[in-house]
């Protein structure tokens, strides 16, 4: 591709091309980094039968946690022990390699391998590094994924410093119960922000990809039906879900496995799954509420159980019309509500308990914990059915290299009692997990004395300052705002100046341009435009993190301007000052009009 003449962009992209930088100012020690590699991206159509679909290949290293209590069992279990504590030990190297202290280097630990520093990059697959950014930056990145707030930063590094240090490397088993006391102690301060009904209960996860496979298990508990997945949103949910939801290792990499080589969980095949787009080819959205109803009719017809999903806001915001119920208190169907951008009222959250639906939440997307960290909310009726289950699922599904791959006894609520036997494994703590979940609820707690009506109220005044702001930019188009997250939509002009949105040949940037414009959103440019107006080069000047594209149809790609929880307290306090960083963004943004 060319940018035109009329563009700042233009000059800017020659000037990189006869100086040759680009390399360099990707690999300078910005805050974020970028790589040129892409991940594959699962797609699916709904049909009434199996919908294939493939696990994205993907590149890095994974974790694996502290021992804190030397070594475990015999045998087999001990040599996956020792391998995943030889993935833990290259993550936290990686990260130390690239300048960040031993307690950053924790947070990269305890998921998969997108928390982990790449090696070319200094920071993660998703660019982001485990530290604040610099207060000269600006982030709008929340809908994908954040680097910590100074606020959660500091809550998570008072936790390390005074409750996990002491213990990390002792061989007495100190760590054990002191990470299970953290883990308790978090649930209880989410459901106390959340307002959860009595008797509903939290189960903790490494992210809300990893939640899927929890829906399964429990569904193994209520049922002996062959069960079947259906899953919404495909295009705009993480790439994970899909193949989660049938059991399937979703990467390569597993938090208590490493490199593990893997298929599916043991004891999760034979799921199926179904799978309904977010939208059709020219950009609208699909009513996957009324497919998904059909679904679970038909699945019930036949016999089987059917798991559900509604999406309350998948990358672009768009939520489904229904949020799916558990049919007789889950000994029917269970519906699941996808929440993770955790974008909505405790209202809301209220309403899909109160219809027996699992809540799949994380506190890494709106509250800005580092990636990842994912929980799911059990309705009181499903707890009471998981306390009085004479049994839980089979036992294969909780082992090494099923559900404990994942997650420990003591994440699990006291309903999973009799699960936790098969899933108390001396030695295996997940500190990184601990740590990202203590920086979201000091998000979390921060922002506890808004009330949700008073925040509805800034998000959309806020929404509404910012959609102005785009469209008086002529080359720029707001695609859809659905609350904190705005899609934009960038033009491509192949006639000099005018106004691109209403010029007959103008196009829209897809996905590979949008890409590039999101790297260079983060870099600055002014420099190479020496000519440049004083607001352009400030703007060329900015460092701006910005949601990921999204190809939302098949003619064009959006990105995202997204409102996180720092940056809507900022709001509440200084209106003036945000909605002056989104200008920036919003013409920095504008700078780059492309033609193909």
């Amino acid at each position: 591709f060319t940018i035109m003449a009329s563009s700042t962009w233009y000059t800017t992209i020659r000037w990189f091309c006869v100086n040759t930088i680009v390399t360099n100012l990707l690999s300078a020690d910005a805050s974020f980094a970028f790589a040129a590699g892409r991940s594959s991206t699962v797609k699916a159509s709904f049909s009434s039968s199996t919908t294939t679909t493939t696990t994205p290949t993907l590149v890095g290293m994974v974790t694996q946690q502290s021992r804190g209590g030397g070594v475990v069992g015999e045998g087999f279990r001990q040599d996956l022990d020792t391998q995943s504590d030889k993935y833990t030990q290259e993550a936290l190297e990686m990260a130390k390699k690239h300048g960040f202290t031993e307690f950053e280097a924790w947070l990269t630990t305890g998921g998969d391998d997108r928390s982990l520093i790449l090696p070319d990059t200094g920071a993660n697959k998703y660019h982001i590094k485990p530290r604040p950014i610099l207060p000269s930056q600006i982030f709008r990145g929340s809908c994908t994924g954040n680097p910590p707030t100074r606020t959660g930063y500091d809550a998570a590094k008072t936790l390390y410093e005074e409750k996990i240090l002491p213990y990390l490397h002792d061989n007495e088993g100190h760590l054990e119960p002191t990470l299970r006391d953290i883990f308790q102690d978090q649930t209880n301060r989410l459901a106390k922000y959340l307002d959860l009904p009595a008797g509903s209960e939290i189960i903790l996860c490494p992210s809300g990809s990893d939640a899927e496979y929890i829906p399964i298990a429990i569904a193994k508990s209520l049922t002996t039906k062959p069960i079947v997945n259906g899953v919404t949103q495909l295009n705009e949910i993480g790439a994970g879900t899909a193949p989660a939801s049938t059991g399937k290792y979703f990467s390569k990499y597993a938090p208590f496995l490493g490199d593990h080589g893997l298929d599916y969980l043991t004891g999760y095949e034979g799921i199926e799954g179904v799978t309904v787009d977010a939208r059709e080819k020219d950009g609208s959205v699909i009513d996957a509420a009324k497919v998904m109803t059909d679904f679970v009719h038909e699945q019930m017809e036949q016999g089987k159980y059917p798991i559900v999903h509604g999406v309350f806001g998948g990358k672009t915001g768009v939520r489904d019309t229904v949020m799916p119920a558990s049919l007789a208190q889950g000994d029917d169907s269970l519906g699941i509500v996808d929440a993770c951008q955790g974008r909505f009222t405790q209202q809301e959250l209220k309403n899909w308990l109160a219809q027996d639906s699992l809540v799949l939440f994380t506190t890494s997307k709106f509250y800005q914990a580092p990636p990842f960290c994912g929980a799911v909310i059990l309705p009181p009726s499903i707890v009471n059915k998981l306390s009085k289950a004479s049994s839980p699922p089979p036992k294969e599904m909780l082992v090494d290299k099923g559900l404990l791959a994942f997650i420990t006894d003591k994440e699990l609520p006291p309903c999973m009692e009799s699960w936790k036997p098969y899933m108390n494994v001396k030695g295996r703590n997940n500190v990184g997990l601990a740590l990202r979940w203590e920086a979201g609820l000091a998000s979390m707690e921060r922002i506890a004395s808004i009330s949700d009506d008073d925040r509805t109220c800034m998000v959309n005044q806020w929404a509404t300052s910012v959609k102005t702001m785009i469209d008086s930019n002529p080359f720029l188009d707001t695609f859809c705002v659905e609350r904190s997250i705005i899609s934009i939509r960038l033009a491509m002009i192949q006639n000099h100046g005018g106004d691109a949105k209403h010029n007959s040949s103008s196009k829209w940037l897809g996905m590979e341009d949008a890409r590039l414009v999101f790297r260079w959103m983060s870099l600055d440019v002014s420099s190479a435009v020496p000519d440049a107006s004083p607001e352009e080069r400030e703007a060329l000047a900015s460092s701006a993190f910005i949601g990921q594209p999204v190809s939302v149809s098949q003619d064009f790609a959006i990105v995202r301007i997204a409102l996180g929880v720092d940056s809507l307290l900022e709001f509440s306090k200084d209106r003036e000052n945000t909605l002056k960083e989104d200008q920036v963004v919003v013409n920095k943004l504008g700078a780059q009009p492309v033609s193909v």
